[in-house]
């Protein structure tokens, strides 16, 4: 299996904001992004993947490198595992912790703003088990004017039983709405056909400055 992604920049605001549209999105629910604003400042962020060749710049998503216990995540069929951290260590060489994703599970990150500058987001994972077809699906959850909570892919990942830094994923649920002050979005992650892990998920943020 091969990664399937967004583009890594974006090509056009409004014309992606067009096709967003005319596809549509996941169905609305009543909002989970109760939380929208507590995320929304400053970020400090750093070229944390210039080893590969990235120089853009992220920030460590909240929660986002299971070191925690208490991580903030809403999840089902997910176990945080203590001893089993990316190779590379990208956000601190103390680092030992990554989140489990049962088939089936899901994970979401609590929300955070993005901006329309490069709203890329990249993760480390692996699948652990189940099908050569299994895949982790990766959503970005995002509300609309009325407060409905939409989802729209991100991409799917998959095809590595070893620990895998994904391409930069486009955040494109940014763009609606557009508001001037970020976008709150949080980002779901749902294994298909087998069991994964998951570890230092990165985003591009709004307002780095």
């Amino acid at each position: 299996m091969h990664f399937v992604s967004a583009s890594r920049r974006l090509v056009a605001p409004l014309a992606l904001t067009v096709a967003l549209l005319v596809l549509g999105t996941g169905s609305a629910h009543a909002s989970l992004l109760v939380a929208d604003g507590e995320n929304c400042g400053e970020y400090s962020a750093s070229q944390v993947f210039l080893p590969w060749n990235d120089v853009a710049n992220y920030t460590l998503a909240p929660g986002g490198n299971f070191e925690s216990p208490k991580y903030g995540w809403d999840s089902n069929s997910t176990s945080r595992v203590n001893d089993d951290n990316e190779p590379y260590y990208v956000g601190d060489e103390k680092d030992h912790s990554s989140l489990s994703i049962g088939s089936g599970g899901f994970a979401t990150s609590p929300a955070m703003c993005v901006g329309l500058a490069e709203p890329d987001v990249r993760v480390f994972f692996k699948q652990t088990s189940g099908s050569p077809f299994a895949g982790l699906r990766v959503e970005a959850l995002f509300d609309d004017a009325d407060g409905q909570t939409h989802s729209v892919s991100v991409g799917v990942l998959g095809g590595s039983r070893a620990w895998t830094l994904s391409p930069p994923m486009a955040i494109v649920a940014n763009l609606l709405p557009l508001l001037d002050d970020g976008t709150p979005v949080a980002f779901r992650f749902t294994a298909v056909g087998g069991s994964f892990a998951i570890d230092d998920l990165y985003v591009d943020p709004w307002g780095r400055g």
